[in-house]
């Protein structure tokens, strides 16, 4: 006994001595009251570790969370352990200071329930010893011998029926698991089915550090806020950890002062005994009187009783201590774990970040040279404005491309939701859609550019603006041969090119010259050789002063389209229309000064006829100068 006790005391490190009703003294209500609250935080403490805590991580972060799981079922057991041995420690005090007073509402019932059972076991040997009698008895006697046995079957089934409603009672008593702190325990063990089965929880899958470390600025954030989630649920788990120890260690004080004042007493009795056995064999041989355990004083026996159920309680606690410090280094390596996969993830996610700002930067610096070389070296006005389009596109395409990667990596979901918003886009959009297509047709190299002028939808002006959906123009109206401003601009959709019932008319590239026509009746038996000849002299002198002008834009436009074709010069015919001879002649213009040419030609024409009476009496009507194509 006296080896048992100094080891125990060499393992839990006890100092300080107590007497055996310590504990008793403690106050039993608050004693139970913290033994249950202390059984509720391990029960919170054993669901917290089974929710998961990370999401992404390394492998070794699963085995933290396996070996948490596992360090808390056997805090959650063995605190119940040591909850149920000082429950019946708690019951045995009760018992032994008020044996009737303390006796709880079910052990009265169990006992009431024996001692229906005992008088039923009376009331049958009752009944058969009466049968006995029957059988051999006077005739004259049998009539109160049988009004005897209903009596006693009488009571036989009132006692049958005690026994059933008793049996009710204490059977549900027991489903209900007991009254006091042992019942309480009981059901708190049993909320928790999870402590009885062997069934292990399976381990989560957690994304690797290494694929969260290549994934897009948006995954590594996500990562990022996962391992915070996941520092302050360890964190939690490390405070709710530091109540439960602190808790075992107060629940465990008085336990180990009322065990070691056990201890105390045990080695007195084993050194009294030893005193004997070294004195002789007796006190009557050795004459000298031994002090032997006084009435009412604890024999080895009883302490050895009151040890073992002791022990059984505070053991459970002390491993439980034991075994909450190593959860405790579980948690703490779990956490510097998860730090320094927080510290990688950052690290890789600013690295990324900073990267995509370098591409930017390259992406809108090549961008500026772009445009400074296009405006430095391009003189062209329209090749000028094509190429800083064409900047622009460049540009905006490539930092797409460079966001895109940097901030996404799962290109399948994102497949799927730009096949919805193209489908969206491409409805909803459509005619901004046509006239950003048609926009590339329209700066093409047979396209239109400011200053053209063209005809569309039977509105003929000159081009002010081209835009990425829509172009501008002015609107020209006048008479066939001379268009002037109305004050208005026409603003048309691109998508108009597409546009199969309105076709578009523009000047060929390069050109500022059109074609008008002067047409003049002639008189029957006149000299038309004559006439044709005197106005042809007259258009070709107002032709020749634009002449060199008109044939250096036809030159330009064999060089840039590659065509062959004559030079623009003045054209006539004879010709008989509506039964009458005419002079048709078919002469170029430049269109900036078409209204001159016009105006010029008219007055040669008019002093023309009116210097030479030959002519005019050939000419059947006024001449007319009309442009070969309205508009």
């Amino acid at each position: 006994m006296a080896m048992v006790a100094v080891l125990l005391i060499g393992t839990l490190g006890l100092r300080g001595f107590a007497s055996a009703q310590t504990l008793q003294g403690t106050g039993g209500e608050a004693r139970s009251n913290n033994i249950l609250a202390h059984l509720n935080l391990v029960i919170q403490y054993y669901q917290k570790t089974k929710e998961p805590i990370q999401k992404a991580g390394e492998p070794n972060d699963v085995v933290y969370r396996d070996q948490a799981i596992d360090l808390s079922a056997q805090i959650a057991q063995f605190a119940f352990q040591s909850a149920k041995a000082q429950a019946g420690l708690m019951t045995a005090s009760q018992d032994s200071d008020a044996p009737t007073q303390g006796a709880s509402q079910q052990q009265r019932l169990q006992a009431a329930e024996k001692n229906v059972e005992s008088q039923i076991t009376d009331l049958n040997h009752q009944i058969t010893a009466l049968d006995q009698q029957i059988s051999v008895a006077n005739p004259r006697k049998v009539a109160a011998l049988q009004t005897q046995k209903k009596q006693l079957q009488g009571a036989l089934d009132l006692e049958d029926a005690m026994k059933e409603a008793l049996g009710k009672i204490v059977s549900m008593g027991a489903t209900a698991g007991g009254a006091g702190l042992a019942g309480d325990i009981g059901r708190l063990q049993s909320s928790v089915p999870d402590l009885q089965g062997k069934n292990k929880i399976p381990s989560s899958l957690l994304e690797t550090i290494d694929y969260a470390q290549s994934s897009g600025v948006t995954s590594q954030a996500a990562v990022l806020i996962d391992l915070l989630g996941s520092r302050r649920d360890l964190s939690l788990l490390l405070n709710t950890e530091d109540n439960l120890h602190k808790q075992a260690v107060n629940l465990r004080t008085p336990l180990l002062a009322a065990l070691r004042g056990l201890i105390q007493q045990g080695q007195q009795i084993s050194q009294q005994a030893a005193t004997v056995g070294q004195t002789g064999a007796g006190p009557a041989s050795s004459g000298v009187a031994v002090t032997l355990p006084a009435s009412g004083q604890p024999t080895i026996q009883a302490i050895t009783t009151q040890f073992k159920a002791m022990s059984a309680a505070v053991v459970p606690l002390s491993q439980e201590v034991i075994v909450l410090e190593q959860s405790r280094s579980n948690l703490l390596a779990w956490q510097t774990s998860i730090d320094q996969e927080y510290a990688s993830i950052l690290h890789a996610l600013l690295l990324r970040i900073f990267v995509i700002l370098i591409a930017l930067g390259i992406i809108v610096g090549g961008g500026e040279i772009w445009r400074h070389a296009t405006t430095k070296y391009v003189q062209d006005i329209r090749r000028r404005r094509q190429l800083l389009i064409v900047r622009r596109v460049v540009v905006g395409f490539l930092s797409a491309i460079v966001i895109l990667f940097g901030f996404v990596t799962q290109f399948n979901s994102l497949a799927t939701f730009a096949g919805f918003i193209t489908a969206g886009i491409a409805v909803g959009l459509q005619t901004i859609l046509l006239s950003v297509a048609a926009y590339f047709f329209i700066i093409g190299r047979y396209g239109i550019k400011v200053g053209d002028r063209i005809t569309i939808s039977s509105v003929t002006g000159d081009v002010i603006d081209v835009g990425l959906v829509r172009f501008y123009m002015m609107e020209l109206a006048g008479t066939g041969s001379e268009l002037n401003p109305t004050g208005r601009v026409a603003v048309f959709s691109n998508a108009v090119l597409f546009q199969a019932g309105t076709p578009l008319y523009k000047q060929i590239p390069g050109t500022r010259f059109a074609w008008h026509e002067l047409t003049v009746k002639l008189a029957d038996g006149t000299n038309y050789k004559l006439i044709s000849d005197a106005v042809m002299k007259e258009v070709q002198a107002v032709y020749e002063e634009h002449r060199s002008e008109i044939e250096l834009q036809h030159r330009e436009i064999g060089d840039q389209m590659q065509l062959a074709t004559s030079l623009p010069s003045v054209e006539s015919r004879m010709q008989l229309n509506g039964g009458s001879l005419q002079l048709w002649v078919r002469f170029p213009v430049s269109i900036e000064h078409a209204a001159e040419m016009d105006e010029k030609l008219t007055e040669a024409l008019l002093d023309l006829l009116g210097k030479n009476p030959e002519i005019k009496s050939g000419v059947a009507g006024t001449p007319v100068i009309q442009a070969s194509v309205r508009g």
